[in-house]
């Protein structure tokens, strides 16, 4: 699961290149990878995934989660992503509220749209304890997919909305969050009636109450700003902060509705005149006439808008990865970039089962980790602040503060007087000081046979400095070969990737090109001398989550013979992206005296085309321009036509595929339910600091031996559970990994060769190669489940006497049931228990 990261001071984008004309600024380019050629199960069990991390963000956070979630449309056959959505959505009583909100988001983005299911999910988080949700369920109702329903379920929601905006009970911005819901959705007599509820705000005595009317009219209606409306926005827009740019925001709009109509009139009259206009032009102009004039939600679009969203249907058009970013979109961008905060440096969520907001892991370079705190700590105060019954936005916005200042936590563990929780005593407070976060970019361990695992999640920049330390450590201690996981690995910088091949090739060597239709290739080399040698076996495990920088480092290096792949086939993302501005008499100038391209606060103004006192940028152009190429000149792009098929697969191939064994879903979930219980967590509570020694080697191998944790036969009893024993020892453990990583401050990579088979393959894999075998190193050969391509389960099983022996009293057993009406007597019963136990232990 992918938890929000409360890692105040990252940048929140991966930038693939830096690739600019001459004498120009360099434009950075953001990535997005995902899987690739999915089937349909690996597309719902990504929706599901992205569900189960709802709880873990803020519900304004939840629509950016859908957009994102949007990219896995490519993924799969046409529709694919529509189908996992509706089907999950289907089973919403699995669903937290925050979840529905976020997977109908993703919905609503998508093609066809089932109003009816997706209005019933919502109507049932209306009344959502949290404000927040209830007011978000009520947002998306009043999206136009809804007017699809029929005239009797349309009103019916109307009335639920209609009856929550005429509740003076409610807080205003409450009430006028579903009147704006109601408006939208309804239609004659109801919209009049919300409608209503808003200019009976707009028209209070109250300035506080007026200020919420006005802006809601003037986000949620077509009305023409004017009278007590204008009035009211224009006192708005003089007072500083949100609210008054908001204000002025909706002023400049109705002057832009008023130009273009103006513009309108006089393009007619031109083309009336028959001036020379070209005939695609006219089309163009023509279509966004009839737009603004007769479509159903023509009132509300703002005329520019609809020349960008034409603009950006060309470049989209011609590839998925080229768009369009308006002024204000790239201004955000840049501004999103350049993001400086601080922060106490952890993974945080709100707990599901109790409400109370947790630190799911703390980052162990960061603050927080500094300062004591662990995994599974509430955060029940902040400062004088309580937290519970808090939004996760307001209290992580209580968290954010300037790098260097003290911030007070209340910290309550398990075990404590839960009184505590809503009285917290002093004995409780950790100060924590807030500090910019630098997120590792993975984690390592040096395995037996002195095999080097690193998982390497990013080329940020400091990927290859953070990487050389990992394997120059794992090498004093006695490395012999590195196993590189890159599985859920992105991408990233380009330019890093380069230096993380610089460790394992000689200078001057190619790691990428790129070719374009314009300009020579560009070329990218290795500069500095490996810091692996030469003869050292490497090893890089891949997956369909490889992508862009991951994917050319690993065919650089399979290209150069220096690496062995293992694992399934790379997503396939190699071609490069350029941001090109457009206009550019447009943008403003301003003095650059830190020269980092962007106008910051306090630098003079040269040029300020519309007065407003900053900087405004041209638009810009995201243009597909070039593809990667690896050293041998082969693409890694996956290509498709026009209609979405595929032509080429793209992506890099490994040398050894691997497939993941795939898990039923009624024991997937059912291993999740024993995680999450009380039971597990009091046994590993209880016994943890009876046994830490004990713990810490388990983490690392237990040989899949269940009798060596304490108590374990009544930990299985307690759990009540269907699962067998094996997988009751590997969710034990995975718990234990993570109380063990807290003590040791230092986190496991994600591939534990005790149970995932690509690891093993690629451990393997390095052994032939320093000429020994799995069976040569006892903690492998305990725990190796490496599939056997010429022997079938079947064939297994018949070549030990004693397991076909024990099927065949099973199957005795069961005929006498049969022949009993479907009973056993207590006798045969346990035995038939002790078959299955003792059947269930051979196979784990």
């Amino acid at each position: 699961m992918t938890h929000r990261i409360f890692a105040l001071a990252l940048a929140p984008a991966l930038f693939l290149a830096w690739i600019t004309p001459t004498g120009s600024p360099p434009e950075p380019t953001r990535e997005a990878a995902s899987a690739a050629g999915l089937p349909q199960s690996d597309i719902e069990a990504l929706v599901r995934e992205e569900a189960a991390s709802a709880n873990t963000h803020a519900v304004s956070e939840l629509w950016s989660r859908a957009r994102h979630l949007r990219e896995a449309d490519g993924l799969g056959e046409e529709g694919a992503l529509d189908a996992a959505l509706d089907h999950v959505l289907a089973d919403r009583e699995t669903l937290s509220p925050k979840a529905v909100l976020l997977l109908a988001s993703a919905r609503l983005l998508g093609e066809d749209v089932e109003p009816e299911v997706l209005a019933d999910a919502l109507q049932e988080i209306l009344e959502d304890p949290d404000p927040e949700v209830a007011r978000g369920a009520a947002s998306l109702l009043g999206e136009k997919d809804f007017k699809a329903l029929n005239r009797g379920r349309r009103n019916e929601i109307v009335d639920i909305l209609q009856g929550v905006a005429e509740n003076t009970d409610l807080a205003p911005a409450y009430r006028l969050d579903f009147a704006a819901a109601a408006y939208r959705l309804g239609s004659g007599s109801a919209r009049r009636k919300a409608y209503g509820v808003m200019v009976s705000f707009l028209e209070s005595s109250d300035p506080e109450l007026s200020a919420l009317g006005a802006l809601t009219i003037a986000g949620s209606t077509e009305v023409d700003i004017e009278g007590r409306l204008r009035q009211t926005l224009e006192e708005l827009a003089e007072v500083p902060g949100d609210r008054g740019r908001l204000a002025a925001a909706y002023l400049r709009m109705q002057e832009d509705r008023d130009y273009a109509d103006r513009k309108l009139r006089e393009m007619r009259e031109r083309i009336d005149d028959k001036s020379e206009l070209p005939d695609e032009f006219e089309e163009l102009l023509a279509v966004r006439q009839l737009i603004t004039r007769m479509h159903l939600e023509g009132g509300k679009v703002d005329p520019e808008d609809l020349i960008h969203a034409a603009i950006d249907g060309m470049l989209h058009w011609m590839d998925r990865h080229s768009s369009y970013l308006p002024s204000e979109v790239y201004s955000k961008f840049f501004q999103d970039l350049e993001a400086d905060y601080g922060g106490i440096g952890a993974y945080v969520r709100e707990d599901p089962d109790n409400g109370l907001f947790t630190i799911v892991r703390p980052i162990y370079s960061g603050p927080a980790y500094r300062a004591g705190l662990q995994t599974d700590d509430k955060i029940v105060r902040i400062d004088n602040w309580p937290t519970l019954g808090h939004s996760e936005e307001d209290i992580i916005k209580h968290l954010k503060g300037k790098p260097g200042t003290a911030v007070q936590l209340y910290i309550w563990r398990r075990g404590m007087d839960p009184d505590k929780i809503d009285r917290p005593t002093e004995d409780m407070k950790v100060e924590v000081i807030r500090d910019r976060i630098e997120i590792p970019a993975g984690s390592y361990q040096l395995l037996p046979g002195g095999i080097g695992l690193v998982e390497l999640t990013t080329f940020s920049k400091k990927s290859r400095e953070q990487m050389k330390s990992w394997i120059e450590e794992m090498r004093a201690n006695g490395m012999k070969a590195l196993l590189l996981d890159m599985r859920r690995n992105s991408g990233g910088l380009l330019t890093e990737a380069r230096e993380v091949a610089d460790l394992f090739l000689p200078p001057g060597e190619i790691v990428v090109k790129t070719e374009g239709r314009t300009g020579p290739p560009d070329v990218l080399r290795t500069r500095e001398p490996a810091l692996l040698p030469e003869d050292m076996p490497v090893v890089i495990l891949t997956s369909r989550l490889t992508a862009s920088a991951a994917e050319i480092v690993s065919g650089a290096l399979q290209d150069h013979h220096r690496a062995i792949l293992v694992g399934n086939r790379t997503y396939g993302k190699g071609s490069v992206q350029q941001l090109i501005p457009i206009l550019r008499d447009r943008e403003d100038s301003w003095d650059d005296a830190n020269g980092n391209y962007r106008w910051d606060e306090g630098e003079k103004l040269l040029v300020d085309h519309n007065g407003n006192g900053e900087a405004d940028y041209a638009p810009r152009v995201k243009l597909t321009i070039a593809r990667y190429l690896l050293p041998s000149g082969r693409s890694i792009h996956r290509e498709l036509d026009r209609e979405g098929n595929m032509i080429a697969p793209g992506g890099v191939q490994p040398d050894h595929v691997v497939d993941l064994p795939l898990m039923e879903r009624w024991r997937f979930d059912e291993r999740e339910r024993v995680r999450k219980s009380d039971v597990l967590r009091d046994y590993i509570d209880r016994n943890y600091p009876k046994h830490v020694e004990l713990f810490h080697r388990l983490a690392v191998n237990d040989s899949k031996d269940p009798s060596l944790y304490p108590e374990f036969d009544q930990l299985v009893m307690d759990l009540e559970t269907s699962l067998g024993r094996d997988d009751v020892r590997s969710v034990l453990r995975r718990e234990i990994r993570r109380r063990v990583q807290d003590d040791l401050g230092h986190e496991f990579p994600f591939g534990d060769y005790e149970e995932d088979v690509q690891v093993q393959k690629g451990i393997e894999v390095i052994l032939e190669a320093l000429g020994e075998s799995v069976d040569d190193i006892s903690q492998y050969g305990l725990v190796f489940d490496l599939p056997d391509e010429n022997a079938s389960d079947r064939d297994v099983a018949l070549l030990d006497p004693h397991g076909n022996r024990r099927l065949h009293r099973v199957r005795e057993l069961l005929e006498e049931a049969r022949a009993e009406g479907n009973t056993l007597s207590p006798e045969s019963l346990d035995e038939l228990i002790g078959l299955i136990d003792t059947i269930e232990g051979e196979e784990n």
